[in-house]
């Protein structure tokens, strides 16, 4: 059962769950995009969360870095405060983290776990950089750590994996784990401009003023080590993630991925291999018609591979304020942690030397394709075939480990051209 509620246009829905105490104090720490959302979701949420759950959340406490920017109408302006410590000396049930980075976001977390409280956080980099530092904490101290928001924002892939799937013995995990790089990308396929694609993702809520980490893929690949943490036990800060990002060849990538009959989509993905885990978030050309090639605009979408579950696809919303917010209240909402997080460190991080086909574009009419060939031949990368698509020159070739690829780009570069890089999905 959920709650159906609306923030603007956005509709949400946060589950029901039974149980916990009449009034909860919340110490919100950030109000920005997702923290103002959440403060609203909150005022307008109170009557369906009070008839439901018996709950009334009472914010006591809301830290900003700049007191005198514009705040949700629904804040009392004297709850704010810029100072971390009077905000970890207010007396409250539960602390709500969606400042994002690690300053001053580690120490609010340790100060409040340590207090035996619960924990509340959207924090991506934070959970990838300390997860399993803050799990011990909460169990030592017996506070409880919650970070459903900090992947995929409304979709429930942190519960699905620590509940229902934990022990179905999950092999491998992938798809679109950033909004902003698919919305970006679908603008790309209907033949925007990168810039233009960009700044229309900028306007719409679905990019930062600064995307850099969405584009370099740093995002997905802090998401994709929390996902290899849960599934196999892997300690999220050792995890060696191959990325490769969206950078000035994105509309190559989008050309040469329509000139093989697919879509280019950014990809992460962590599989259980013999010896340890492997992992990557890159560029992947995908069929029109594949469950990710379907997966367009800020929709995120995982498929989780197991042993005795077979494969679940989870999707939806993954970009913008309102689904990170109604995922961080279905965390506030639900009364125990029912299972703790793994400790890390269990599975090891190892090279990923499987091969893969992959497509290789470059400016068409730089090389001719006689001598693109013999440039992969000698790197000893085999070309299946040559495509040509708008602008572009693509060859697709035989199955082959990313470092004799990474063999093959440097050998384009040093010719003068600039190679863009697609794997083929299997």
């Amino acid at each position: 059962m959920s709650i159906a509620l609306k923030i603007g246009t956005v509709d949400v829905r946060v589950p029901v769950v039974h149980g916990g105490s009449r009034v909860v104090r919340v110490a919100l720490a950030g109000c920005g995009t997702v923290g103002g959302d959440l403060v609203r979701l909150l005022h307008q949420g109170a009557d369906e969360i009070r008839a439901r759950h018996g709950l009334r959340f009472e914010l006591v406490r809301v830290l900003v870095a700049h007191g005198e920017r514009p705040r949700p109408g629904e804040l009392d302006r004297a709850l704010l405060t810029t100072d971390v410590d009077s905000f970890l000396a207010t007396d409250a049930d539960l602390v709500v983290e969606a400042i994002g980075g690690s300053v001053p976001a580690l120490r609010i977390a340790r100060a409040t776990l340590a207090a035996g409280r619960r924990l509340v956080t959207a924090n991506k980099a934070l959970i990838a950089a300390h997860g399993p530092e803050l799990a011990e904490l909460a169990r030592i101290h017996r506070g409880r750590l919650d970070f459903e928001s900090s992947v995929m924002g409304g979709v429930p892939v942190i519960r699905a994996l620590r509940e229902p799937l934990s022990l179905t013995g999950i092999r491998s995990i992938h798809g679109i784990l950033n909004g902003t790089t698919n919305y970006i990308l679908s603008r790309l396929e209907d033949g925007w401009t990168f810039p233009a694609a960009l700044a229309e993702a900028q306007a719409r809520g679905f990019a930062e003023a600064d995307p850099s980490r969405d584009l370099s893929g740093e995002d997905a690949a802090d998401k994709v080590r929390i996902l290899a943490w849960l599934a196999f036990g892997a300690d999220p800060a050792r995890l060696n993630v191959r990325r490769r990002g969206l950078g000035d060849g994105a509309e190559r990538l989008a050309h040469a991925a329509s000139a093989l009959g697919g879509v280019v989509r950014l990809v992460a993905e962590a599989a259980r291999l013999p010896g340890g885990v492997v992992a990557s978030v890159e560029p992947v050309l995908v069929a029109t018609s594949s469950e990710l090639g379907r997966t367009r605009d800020e929709e995120n979408a995982v498929v989780i591979e197991s042993e005795w579950n077979g494969r679940v696809r989870l999707s939806g919303p993954g970009a913008g304020g309102a689904p990170t917010a109604s995922a961080l209240l279905g965390d506030m909402v639900r009364s125990t942690v029912r299972h703790r997080a793994p400790a890390g460190g269990a599975t090891p991080s190892i090279p990923d030397r499987r091969p893969h086909a992959w497509a290789i574009a470059v400016e068409r009419g730089q090389l001719p394709e006689a001598a693109l060939r013999a440039t992969l031949d000698r790197v000893e990368v085999e070309v299946d075939r040559i495509a040509r698509g708008k602008g572009v020159s693509v060859m697709r070739t035989h199955p082959t480990p990313w470092p004799r690829i990474g063999l093959a780009v440097r050998a384009l570069e040093g010719q003068g051209l600039a190679p863009a890089v697609l794997r083929v999905a299997e």
